[in-house]
């Protein structure tokens, strides 16, 4: 499923996800029993309420899991995710409600905790030394220095490998309508999107996998990969393999 946006389409993330679950005639339960996710997590992917999954990775790996279980391209939805929707959802902060109160309080009585337990250790001390500590040992001796023990610099840690987002493929019916099928890997591969782009419409892919395009129309599409404007599309009725190193006949 698509969604149109200011002339342009974008993927309904959840729609699909429940398209392709109907389509296999599953419910969320059986859904969560095979791939061991919550089934109020799959409903809240199904309608994009990403807000009510756990923070951090969790969100694009349970995304990922469920759309692979589907037979769908998991890196797919997950790049469709970070465009659209990580960057608009900030950490919560601690609000002056309940949860800052419960910090001031604890606060107050951590202080009050410290400050007991040092008046307390004071206390022994002067008691058992009087104000000046025990010296051991002989008097007027020098003191013997304790040896050094060498420790060897720790080692860095290793940096994690940060994932980049694979470059994005847009197709444009610049010059009349142009009906579109778009598979994984190849013209056997599971189907992403399905319909007739009209004039003046975009559609965008991620390129993280390779994808093959079978094109009704070539000759009204503009096709660009990033920022570069791909050239030599088919006149008429062909299929083609998009990757991130350009656009070759399939």
């Amino acid at each position: 499923m698509v969604q149109s946006f200011a002339g342009g389409l974008v993927f309904e993330i959840g729609s699909s996800l429940r398209e392709a679950r109907l389509r296999r005639g599953l419910d969320l339960d059986a859904v969560a029993d095979r791939i061991l996710i919550r089934a109020r997590y799959l409903a809240a992917l199904e309608e994009e309420r990403f807000h009510l999954l756990p923070h951090g990775s969790y969100r694009r790996s349970f995304l990922r899991e469920y759309a692979e279980f589907l037979g769908l391209d998991g890196d797919l939805y997950v790049d469709e995710y970070i465009a659209h929707h990580e960057a608009a959802e900030p950490e919560p902060l601690l609000g002056p409600g309940r949860a800052g109160r419960r910090f001031r309080v604890a606060a107050v009585v951590n202080a009050a905790l410290v400050a007991a337990v040092a008046s307390v250790l004071a206390a022994a001390v002067w008691g058992l030394g009087g104000s000046e500590p025990k010296r051991t040992g002989l008097s007027g001796a020098a003191a013997t220095p304790k040896p050094r023990v060498f420790r060897p610099p720790a080692r860095p840690r290793p940096r994690a490998a940060v994932r980049t987002a694979a470059p994005a493929l847009t197709l444009a019916a610049a010059r009349g309508r142009c009906w579109l099928s778009v598979r994984i890997g190849s013209s056997t591969g599971a189907t992403v999107y399905e319909r007739t782009l009209e004039q003046g419409q975009t559609v965008r892919f991620g390129l993280r996998k390779p994808l093959c395009i079978r094109l009704g129309a070539p000759g009204n599409v503009d096709a660009t990969i990033g920022e570069t404007r791909v050239s030599g599309l088919p006149v008429h009725v062909a299929d083609v393999m998009a990757t991130a190193a350009g656009i070759q006949p399939a």
